[in-house]
């Protein structure tokens, strides 16, 4: 596996203990339609998220603000555009009359620590 495919992976597992540590239940992952893919379908307080996780490989979790890139940078408006048809489409199949929303998890991941910092933004809109 390719060390951006294990950071991709590693960062989800990290998301994942975030949001249930944080009251979060795990309804789905890696929800897949044409469209594009859903990293973590959650729910909490009876609103559904929808939860893109970005990750990125740091050197030192204290400083986070010395880093040049944010794992948000990585939420392209084409990947946005994905991500809302395909948390749309999920909705419409599963008759989803509840709230939902869109949270954007950024991970920063130290691999010789072994360990990571987590950040999240909940309720996102994107022009």
């Amino acid at each position: 596996m390719s060390e951006h495919n294990e950071i991709g992976k590693i960062g989800e597992k990290i998301a994942r203990e975030f949001l249930m540590k944080h009251g979060f239940l795990i309804l789905d992952t890696n929800f897949r339609t044409k469209f594009g893919e859903i990293d973590i379908i959650a729910e909490k307080d009876r609103i559904v998220h929808f939860v893109e996780v970005k990750s990125i490989k740091v050197r030192d979790l204290s400083n986070l603000n010395l880093n040049s890139f944010s794992p948000e940078d990585n939420l392209t408006h084409s990947k946005w555009r994905k991500f809302v048809k395909t948390a749309e489409f999920h909705n419409l199949i599963k008759n989803n009359n509840q709230k939902s929303i869109i949270d954007l998890v950024c991970v920063y991941i130290d691999l010789e620590k072994r360990g990571g910092k987590v950040k999240i933004f909940e309720d996102i809109v994107k022009d």
